[in-house]
């Protein structure tokens, strides 16, 4: 509740080059900012990149700096000093400092503390007949990288940043903060970007976000359920993978490895239970197998496992930045419905466009505030994709649809009957 309240003051003066944990606001309108100050025409190949790390940003922030930032009336105000000193057994002792992470609204108090910090170094600047900021500042939460120009005076911008930090009893951690060209590369919020020697600006996942999907997913295979619900928690870790990652060059980045991987797994089980009913199942989860002899590489293409590798369109550079300081508390109902609508496609945006972005069951607006949107059958049946079937929700209005709740019976769900 206090942060539903402290929200709408925060975001009505926060800064437009904040990205993180915001309304409205995602990592990926951080990554077409940088794709503006990088391109060919931003003759983004001449400029440095001052990545920065805080070291131990919430637990070490100052309380006084958070309350002084924070608008809530005084009764409220006194609870969110309780709260905040009060820490979490076991993990988060009371202090004088910090925040717990991954609490409700610690990114919000987070991001009050260190309002401003993307804009340092916007004080230099060029001729009048070369206009334009040497140093342009990127915050997601508290990571934070800055494009500089050619000419930029970094060692000043460093000690902006300490003095910013110090204040609000911060410091930067030195191992993970350093400068460097971008010809050379840098890695920001899971994707690695770079400007190549003709000054083309490429960017796709970062070795170690690829290699953490691969670990998750292993992992989730051995985890040692069933068959079939391990494949489901896999697809559904793909698509949100696949998903975080639609604007980047994924051309190489298929998962084929795992692919493979997984449908070798399926085969060694299958031999294990020779049974019917076993072999039945592979049946329905295996497809595509080619009996060819050839490379690894073309038996990998030629096959693959049912739902475990869900296809996810993806287009480099297709992210519309969100423009300037808009927030969804800001009144601009028009902007922000049209915009929320972008994010969806196939039949969910088919249905919001019939509907003229409203949800039909409370008749409120497709806004972030209200939730996500969801897709509704309305009889209950999700193989029933007949255009008159489908309808658009709100996450909240979708979960209290009668049709759902009616038709599960002892773990498992009967026929929809529409009621």
């Amino acid at each position: 509740m206090l942060k539903y309240a402290a929200e709408p003051a925060y975001e009505a003066t926060a800064g437009e080059r904040s990205y993180g944990f915001r309304p409205g606001r995602s990592a990926q309108d951080a990554q077409k900012l940088i794709f503006d100050n990088l391109k060919s025409r931003s003759n983004g190949k001449y400029k440095l990149i001052l990545e920065t790390d805080i070291s131990n940003c919430f637990p070490e922030i100052d309380h006084r700096v958070i309350l002084k930032g924070v608008v809530l009336p005084k009764e409220a105000l006194k609870g969110l000093k309780k709260a905040v000193k009060v820490g979490v057994k076991g993990e988060y002792p009371s202090s004088e400092r910090g925040t717990p992470q991954g609490g409700v609204i610690s990114p919000n108090l987070a991001n009050i503390a260190l309002d401003g910090f993307e804009n340092l170094g916007m004080d230099q600047w060029k001729g009048r007949r070369r206009s334009g900021t040497q140093i342009r500042g990127i915050r997601y939460a508290d990571d934070a990288v800055f494009v500089c120009k050619a000419g930029a005076n970094i060692q000043k911008l460093r000690q902006d940043i300490d003095a910013f930090l110090d204040a609000r009893g911060l410091k930067i951690n030195e191992a993970k903060t350093k400068v460097s060209k971008a010809r050379d590369g840098f890695d920001f919020l899971g994707w690695r970007f770079r400007v190549n020697s003709r000054g083309v600006f490429k960017f796709t996942p970062s070795q170690k976000n690829y290699a953490n999907i691969k670990e998750k997913i292993k992992k989730t295979w051995n985890n040692g359920s069933s068959t079939e619900a391990r494949l489901k928690r896999i697809g559904s870790q793909v698509r949100g993978w696949r998903q975080y990652h639609t604007s980047c060059d994924m051309g190489k980045h298929e998962l084929w490895s795992l692919n493979r991987w997984i449908w070798k797994k399926l085969r060694a089980e299958k031999r294990r239970q020779a049974t019917k009913e076993a072999e039945k199942l592979r049946k329905k989860l295996l497809k595509g197998h080619s009996k060819r002899k050839g490379s690894a590489k073309r038996e990998a293409t030629s096959l693959q496992v049912k739902g475990a590798f869900p296809a996810v369109p993806w287009k480099v550079n297709s992210h519309i930045m969100v423009k300037g300081t808009a927030s969804p508390f800001d009144g601009n109902i028009a902007y922000w419905v049209g915009r929320n609508s972008k994010l969806y496609d196939g039949p969910t945006a088919e249905a919001i466009k019939r509907q003229k972005s409203k949800c039909l069951h409370c008749n409120l607006p497709f806004l972030e505030i209200y939730g996500p949107v969801e897709l509704h059958h309305i009889d209950g049946n999700h193989n029933n994709w007949n255009r008159k079937n489908l309808v658009a929700l709100h996450r909240p209005c979708h979960q209290v649809q009668k049709i759902h709740s009616s038709c599960i019976k002892d773990g498992k769900r009967k026929r929809a009957v529409k009621a």
